[in-house]
């Protein structure tokens, strides 16, 4: 996994840090997102919210659901640039729960993403 942490290093030091803060969830999950029947749609559990890059919420919802990129969660055409950071804060977040995950599918899952072999 060194190989990859040192990678996603290279790659966030690339990331254009000029974006135009907007407020984040910081801890997007699908557990988080409510649907009342025929009802309003609701975000819950806002403590960790913070003004910055919206790009890792997305990325982090992505990791939660499972897919194998994040390319199917995108429901527009985003620029090259903020297509490029999902996919980045998507690595990233699939790295730490490689890493981190305490819940055996999720590590397991996040394990199969990534790619370098673990020793």
């Amino acid at each position: 996994m060194s190989s990859v942490a040192a990678a996603l290093r290279q790659d966030l030091d690339r990331v254009n840090p000029d974006i135009e803060p907007r407020l984040r969830h910081h801890d997007l999950q699908p557990g988080h997102l409510v649907r009342v029947p025929e009802g309003p749609r609701l975000l819950l559990d806002w403590e960790l919210a913070a003004f910055g890059d919206p790009m890792p919420d997305l990325a982090r919802l992505v990791v939660r659901l499972r897919p194998r990129s994040p390319q199917p969660v995108l429901t527009h055409e985003p620029a090259p640039a903020d297509q490029g950071r999902l996919y980045l804060y998507w690595r990233l977040h699939l790295l730490a729960d490689a890493a981190l995950a305490t819940d055996p599918g999720v590590r397991a899952h996040a394990l199969t993403l990534t790619t370098d072999t673990i020793t």
